[in-house]
């Protein structure tokens, strides 16, 4: 994964990193590795074992007062103050965000059971209280639909749904 937030990413940092497959190991520099939003060029059996990183200097006044505004930035646009599930959906190849998709689709504060889509960005869903993952999956079933019939946009689920075997009855 190469998130990147604030206008920067792992990339930037990155001297070289050794990938190990199967038939060996070699470094790669990061342009070697495709490194794009949340993407990179790596293909099966092929694992990042060691990296190398190019780090710079910085006194700790500075570094705490990025750190502030970065909270800061973050505290303003996204629910950090309430229970999530994080951020739901991938932002696709188009114009908007999926956040601001979503709320164009008016689903800012919709709610199903005790789950809610966040009133500050319409890509997180709240636990407003006794949410169930069934709450969470049929807005996020409700949110997909929306955006598909309005942009004709499939939103990529960004958390990952894990399918568990039915457990017995417990006698």
């Amino acid at each position: 994964m190469n998130a990147g937030a604030y206008g920067a990413d792992f990339s930037q940092v990155l001297e070289r990193a050794l990938v190990v497959t199967a038939s060996g190991a070699d470094w790669r520099a990061p342009a070697e590795l495709g490194l794009t939003y949340r993407h990179s060029a790596l293909r099966d059996g092929q694992v990042v074992a060691r990296v190398e990183l190019r780090l710079v200097t910085r006194e700790p006044d500075e570094i705490k007062a990025t750190v502030s505004e970065l909270q800061a930035r973050r505290k303003a646009a996204q629910p950090t103050n309430k229970r999530t599930f994080g951020s739901v959906f991938k932002n696709p190849d188009h114009d908007l965000t999926a956040g601001r998709m979503l709320e164009a689709c008016g689903l800012r504060g919709q709610r199903i059971g005790g789950a809610q889509i966040s009133p500050m960005h319409a890509n997180f869903i709240e636990n407003a209280g006794g949410a169930r993952s069934d709450d969470a999956i049929a807005l996020m079933t409700e949110a997909r639909r929306r955006a598909f019939e309005l942009y004709g946009v499939e939103l990529e689920h960004e958390v990952q749904l894990l399918e568990l075997p039915e457990l017995p009855p417990v006698r």
